[in-house]
Parts: structure tokens; C-alpha cells; sequence
């Protein structure tokens, strides 16, 4: 069996997303606009928690403490914790059936379209919970991220990751329906030679 090359392709940007799901889940969402307070410091929010150092691996306070005073939020984020560790399963889940699909088993095409609309409506749910989190007063105490915060490098990440599975899907719906139709013409060209 000839490797195709919407398939390769395929593989490439799945795996390409998966690494990006992967290292955007830990880093930052939100970095503060004021590094000047902690000198050369920057504050940072992740899914888990604030942490005075982006780059460092303790957190000051976790999610339920930085958002105990504020419900919407709070639950906001355990949504998003939920949703990224789910999109991490599933965006490794589509690049794995995309390999078998590469090597073996060409049938998986139908797997590998449903894996990448789950994935971007997993990933859909943590980015959207986000902007939701930096749009929105949530309360007087919950003033709206924007007000203090930017968006990381985290979430540039995830976007990325979100935007590369969308791009996957098209290239494996156009493979999926074309490898279909040409199934479809050697089967009728089968019966009309008989």
C-alpha cells in the first residue's frame, strides 16, 4: 500500500497539534500587563493556578484559591482543566489512527474525521471559557482578566493547536470523500465490465 499524501500531510499536523495541546495546557492563559511590580517577575495565570514566574513550576495559589470568591469563574476553569486533559487524549488519539490509517488500515479515515471534530470541539470549550474569563465581569470582586492580564503563551498555543485541527479535518473530509468516490467509480466499474 502507496502512503497517500493527504494522509502524510494529515499525520504531520495532528502530531504538530498534539505536541501544541500539550505544552499549552500547563503554560500560561494570562500574563500580567504590569511586570515592572515584581521587578523582572511576570505574573501568571495557567488552568491550574497564579504563578509569580511563568517559567516557574510552583504555583503561588491554585485555581480554587485565586477564584474562590468568584463561582462563575471557578467553575469556568474546572471546565477548561476538564476539556484541555480530554483534548490532550483525543488529539493523541487522532494522530495514533492516523498512523494506522498511513500504514494499514485505510478504513480508519471515518475515525480519524471524528477524533478531529472532537477535538476541536473539546479545545473549542477551554479557549472559549477563556475569552469568556477575559471579557466578562464576573462580579465587582472578578473584575475581567483584560483589566489586568493579556493573553499568554499558553493559549496562543492552544489556538494554534484548535486551528491546525480544523485545517486537519478539511484535509481528511476531502481524503475521506474522494477515496470514497473513487471506491464508488472502480465498484461500478466493476459491475458494467461483468
Amino acid at each position: 500500500m502507496t502512503p497517500s499524501i493527504p494522509v502524510i500531510v494529515y499525520v504531520v499536523l495532528q502530531f504538530a497539534a498534539f505536541l501544541l495541546v500539550l505544552a499549552g495546557t500547563p503554560l500560561d492563559i494570562f500574563r500580567g500587563v504590569a511586570p515592572e511590580i515584581l521587578g523582572h517577575k511576570m505574573v501568571c495565570v495557567t488552568l491550574f493556578g497564579l504563578k509569580v514566574d511563568c517559567y516557574n513550576k510552583t504555583y503561588l495559589e491554585t485555581t480554587e484559591e485565586l477564584w474562590a470568591d468568584c463561582f462563575n469563574r471557578l467553575n469556568r476553569f474546572h471546565a477548561a482543566q476538564a476539556f484541555a486533559i480530554i483534548s490532550i487524549l483525543v488529539y493523541f488519539a487522532a494522530f495514533t489512527f492516523g498512523l494506522l490509517l498511513l500504514f494499514c488500515c485505510p478504513c480508519l479515515r471515518w475515525v480519524c474525521l471524528a477524533l478531529n471534530v472532537a477535538g476541536i470541539l473539546t479545545l473549542c470549550v477551554v479557549w472559549a471559557a477563556m475569552v469568556v474569563t477575559y471579557y466578562t465581569d464576573d462580579s465587582a470582586d472578578c473584575v475581567k482578566a483584560k483589566d489586568e492580564f493579556t493573553f499568554g503563551i499558553g493559549f496562543d498555543l492552544l489556538m494554534a493547536a484548535w486551528c491546525l485541527d480544523i485545517i486537519n479535518m478539511i484535509v481528511m473530509l476531502c481524503y475521506a470523500v474522494i477515496n470514497h468516490a473513487v471506491k464508488e467509480n472502480e465498484v461500478n466499474h466493476t459491475r458494467v465490465g461483468k
